[in-house]
């Protein structure tokens, strides 16, 4: 019997690569586009606690959801979990004017993904994954896109197919695995 969970988020791209990796495990992933407050906080994990459990008890079921946040080693962590709003507000060329005169280009993309019922029981799987930031913007995307470099490249994602993209999530982010593993066999 296939299992079913809903996944909130707004991403299609993110409920794609988390249905495929679910559907190895015969867990059907419904998406739920439900805007959640995002609280002021630096840490992904607490980010992502806070609106998994603001959704389940809105929507009164369990669901999974994800938070992500890019931490540039050389500027102390910035933007953290606050990506998609910086992706709003700056260019990549931006971006990378605070990176002017610095060598060091490390950045680390983590995302959360969290478990939370009604009821108020939690539980969350972290992935972080290394990465650099080029010197130039290039291709199409967010600001982030276009000057993010997975460790295997040696173009920007904005560079590589969607395809290749996803191909790479679903094999990087094994939090997702984890999470299926963990709802077979926790979950009714």
């Amino acid at each position: 019997m296939m299992k079913k969970v809903t996944m909130v988020t707004g991403n299609i791209g993110k409920w794609k690569i988390a249905s495929e990796i679910f559907s190895k495990y015969n867990i059907t992933l419904d998406q739920e586009k439900l805007k959640t407050p995002e609280i002021q906080a630096f840490d992904v994990e607490e980010v992502s606690k806070f609106s998994a459990q603001y959704a389940a008890n809105k929507l009164k079921k369990s669901v999974i959801s994800s938070d992500v946040g890019y931490y540039i080693e050389e500027l102390k962590g910035f933007p953290g979990p606050f990506v998609k709003y910086i992706n709003n507000i700056l260019t990549s060329e931006q971006l990378l004017k605070l990176m002017e005169n610095k060598s060091n280009r490390t950045i680390y993309l983590k995302e959360c993904l969290t478990f939370a019922t009604p009821d108020g029981k939690t539980k969350q799987f972290l992935n972080t994954e290394k990465a650099s930031l080029s010197t130039i913007s290039i291709g199409e995307g967010s600001s982030f896109d276009k000057i993010v470099i997975f460790e295997e490249d040696e173009l920007p994602k904005s560079m590589n197919s969607k395809a290749k993209n996803q191909t790479h999530f679903i094999k990087n982010l094994k939090i997702y695995d984890e999470m299926a593993k963990f709802l077979m066999e926790n979950e009714k």
